[in-house]
């Protein structure tokens, strides 16, 4: 791999420490309201995304994903120091917690695209799973130690400190990005006429390719109940159990570790030859730690729950995520990677509403039995020459 891929990889993990103290902060301080209040919070980030990414996905094919990319960077750090002054002045409300979910879910609607694409434009097709794992171990690793950060950050200096420290992580992005330049960038298509055709077009792809439309349906599941298990399950569970910030930081730590065991394997060995076993058995094992979430009578037995959680879904998204990038047609980048993101997004908005109304015990069963069946999906699955990864 190349000198400018990891200079990019080293300013995109940064800002992950500040997005992980930010969600965080946003969990917490939203539970602390209210359960209705943090799945209206959650929806706020969710929704606007789930409207607005096909359009992202087309504006990334027409002006290139890097240029994207670096504007989102700067909007969003800015908006992150702006809404910190706005809490800071008014304190910590359900609107200002809504606004910031709302702005910053805009925004990704655009970001998330572009930067899903991106190690496809440093590295060949050959080295692409290692290149997306090692970018999965590092941000991991960051998150893993944005966990326990993030509780000491909440009980210190509160939803303020999160947003600035986010303004501050994308700035150093911002100026990394700047300065680099992909060896394998593709062409910006500026000669389309019709938004809404260039979106057509790519739903087209996508459901004529047998493996695009495979994991884009078993990710929309996985998504809608595996992804509130951190972000909602946890701080109402924590709540529950009367444990402090902190601790449920170190829960959510035990996935990010679980999942930073497997992407480090992968970079370093590569994936196993069928995809779809592998990612099968995954969330097999992802069921079994939520399941083991709900039943753990203590901070501990919850930490290893996670992990085995985290390892579950480790090994479903560094064996599928890597064949969807290389099975994407290059005219197609951002406009691909904007359904999975889709696929990834809608589903949650019902699935987080859904569960912030049952009981926390009963939002976890709900959430082991939809892995589990997704798991039972892909094993079910004919082996295809095509559904091998390098």
């Amino acid at each position: 791999m190349n000198r400018s891929y990891y200079g990019w990889l080293a300013g995109s993990t940064l800002s992950v420490l500040g997005d992980t103290a930010l969600f965080f902060a946003l969990g917490w301080a939203a539970t602390g309201i209210g359960s209705r209040v943090a799945a209206l919070v959650l929806t706020g980030f969710t929704l606007p995304r789930a409207v607005l990414l096909l359009l992202g996905g087309v504006l990334g094919d027409r002006i290139g994903p890097r240029r994207l990319l670096l504007a989102c960077t700067a909007i969003v750090g800015s908006c992150c120091f702006l809404l910190a002054v706005a809490v800071g002045i008014r304190g910590v409300s359900a609107g200002l917690l809504l606004a910031t979910s709302v702005v910053v879910g805009t925004v990704d609607a655009f970001a998330l695209p572009a930067a899903g694409v991106l190690p496809r434009l440093f590295v060949p097709d050959d080295q692409l799973p290692k290149a997306m794992a090692l970018r999965t171990s590092a941000t991991q690793l960051i998150t893993l130690a944005g966990g326990p950060i993030s509780g000491l950050l909440v009980a210190t200096v509160g939803l303020v400190g999160a947003l600035t420290l986010d303004g501050l992580t994308f700035a150093v992005q911002f100026a990394v990005l700047l300065m680099l330049r992909p060896p394998y960038d593709v062409t910006p298509q500026r000669d389309r006429p019709s938004v809404v055709r260039d979106a057509v077009d790519g739903l087209r792809v996508a459901v004529r390719d047998p493996v695009l439309r495979m994991i884009l349906a078993v990710v929309a599941l996985v998504a809608a109940f595996v992804l509130p298990v951190t972000s909602l399950c946890v701080p109402l569970l924590a709540r529950s159990n009367g444990w402090e910030a902190k601790q449920a930081g170190f829960v959510v730590a035990g996935n990010v570790a679980g999942g930073l065991l497997v992407t480090v394997l992968v970079a370093r060995f590569g994936t196993f030859t069928r995809a779809e076993l592998t990612g099968g058995l995954g969330c097999l094992l992802a069921a079994l730690g939520i399941a083991g979430l709900a039943l753990a009578p203590s901070v501990p037995a919850a930490i290893g729950a996670t992990l085995t959680q985290g390892v579950g879904i480790g090994l479903f998204t560094s064996h599928l995520a890597p064949l969807f990038v290389r099975s994407t047609p290059r005219s197609h980048l951002t406009r691909l990677q904007s359904l999975l993101s889709l696929a990834q997004t809608v589903p949650l908005i019902a699935s987080t509403n859904l569960l912030a109304t049952l009981p926390i015990h009963q939002s976890l069963t709900l959430t082991a039995t939809t892995t589990a069946l997704a798991g039972l999906i892909l094993l079910k699955l004919k082996p295809s020459d095509r559904l091998v990864a390098l």
